[in-house]
């Protein structure tokens, strides 16, 4: 398997027809900023292709995830009886706050799907896929048996993959997917450096709001057969989980030997980074392109509003590294954070040389920038041969084409709390939902 090569195939999220503010993460800033403003499911599904097409032009091979339905009835009926249309109008009048977290599509942000391995890292030399629990919300645990069933049918004929189940949380297992999860190599094809990255081991003085488990980190590498040598646990830095860093992928960024992180990102502050790069060079011989930002450079605070480790740094195929940010970079503090980028983009000690920018604002505004909307997949041609010959989730113009007619065709243009107690939005919902899995060949009702 070593021998093999290995392209990483980035599944991006399409928001579903309920995409709404509800500010539903307390620990979420924009989330948070935004709750009760008016959102537009159908500009978000938009912004989503434009970020897949974007992709594409980049020679990245790129596959879609879809929606969730939503309302999500199972929960509602455990506190209401009735027809469907029924239960709806019952947990609107009775169960408000629940039925807006029912309604959430925060199932678009596939960062949070899964956390993956590559065959070549793990000693069973299988791919491996563990489906998030994203227990630490409600609104976010819904998505997990979905996930699972959607992942295990587009992999379901892969030679070599395994798709897991959501750990048991009930054993203390708290697991937020790939946000938390980096891999370091000199390309993708090169056994990789994999680092998990937790919130909270139970000690005293871990974050309220931590989100991931070292239990749960280390059940997943033994899950993959990652050997321990090529494993790292790092911890966040208690103090910017409370500044809104609730993932890793909010202040830190990798691909391939580059990792983008800010200096106060883990718990032992630069010890920690350091660490990292001493691992690297140590199973490699040669040094990791680490890009350090300091405070003084680019705050905690404005590294969190403006999402700019949230960015994608993808590999052309000449080899050359894109940095893909929010427009949100440019545009807030005065381009303080694009000119950090333009830094990195001159330096000739590092492989980046290309920095774009996505228009994601619908997505932005619930806090959830381009690294929050993809999975990376690393696979072999079979294991792409095989997805593409019994699903229809690769993106092409026919894919893409089909997806856009749907989104223009069934979903809202404006979504406010008031039209998430109405039960035509179900039907909206389930609408949308039949076209697009009988599109992707998936089980989605």
């Amino acid at each position: 398997m070593s021998n093999q090569h290995l392209q990483e195939i980035i599944f991006v999220g399409l928001p579903g027809p309920t995409h709404n503010y509800g500010g539903l993460s307390t620990d979420n800033v924009a989330s948070s900023l935004n709750r009760g403003t008016i959102s537009n499911p159908k500009q978000a599904a938009l912004q989503a292709l434009d970020l897949v097409r974007l992709l594409g032009s980049l020679g990245i091979s790129v596959g879609l995830l879809p929606p969730q339905l939503r309302p999500h009835l199972p929960v509602l009926r455990e506190f209401a009886s009735g027809a469907d249309d029924e239960v709806i109008t019952a947990a609107a009048a009775e169960r408000p706050a629940l039925l807006e977290k029912m309604c959430s599509s925060s199932a678009m942000w596939t960062a949070n799907a899964a956390t993956v391995t590559a065959a070549l890292d793990n000693a069973d030399g299988k791919l491996h896929l563990t489906v998030a629990n994203l227990y630490t919300n409600l609104h976010r645990r819904i998505e997990a048996q979905d996930t699972h069933k959607v992942l295990s049918a587009i992999f379901a004929g892969v030679p070599n993959a395994v798709v897991h189940p959501p750990l048991d949380a009930e054993r203390g297992f708290k697991d937020e997917g790939a946000a938390n999860h980096m891999r370091l190599a000199p390309n993708h094809s090169t056994p990789g450096l994999n680092i998990y990255v937790y919130g909270t081991d139970g000690s005293d003085g871990d974050s309220k709001t931590a989100r991931q488990t070292l239990s749960a980190c280390e059940e997943i590498r033994k899950q993959h057969t990652l050997p321990i040598q090529n494993t790292l646990f790092i911890k966040q830095n208690p103090a910017v989980i409370e500044q809104g860093v609730f993932h890793n992928d909010v202040i830190a960024v990798s691909n391939e030997s580059v990792l983008l992180v800010h200096e106060a990102a883990y718990a032992n502050g630069r010890f920690d980074i350091e660490h990292i790069a001493d691992r690297y060079s140590g199973l490699y011989e040669k040094p990791l392109h680490l890009l350090l930002i300091n405070e003084a450079d680019l705050s905690v605070e404005e590294a969190v509003h403006t999402y700019f480790f949230n960015s994608q740094i993808v590999t052309e195929a000449d080899g050359g590294m894109v940095i893909i940010a929010p427009t949100e970079v440019k545009e807030l503090y005065a381009g303080k954070a694009a000119r950090l980028l333009n830094a990195i983009k001159e330096n000739p000690a590092n492989p980046i040389d290309t920095i774009l920018y996505a228009d994601l604002r619908q997505s932005m505004n619930n806090g959830g920038g381009p690294a929050c909307l993809r999975l990376r997949v690393p696979m072999n041609d079979l294991q792409l041969a095989a997805i593409k010959s019994s699903v229809n989730v690769i993106a092409d113009e026919a894919l893409l084409a089909g997806l856009e007619r749907i989104i223009q065709s069934e979903y809202p243009s404006e979504l406010s709390a008031q039209d998430m107690a109405d039960p035509r939005l179900y039907h909206t919902c389930f609408a949308a939902l039949s076209q697009i899995g009988t599109l992707m060949k998936l089980p989605l009702l």
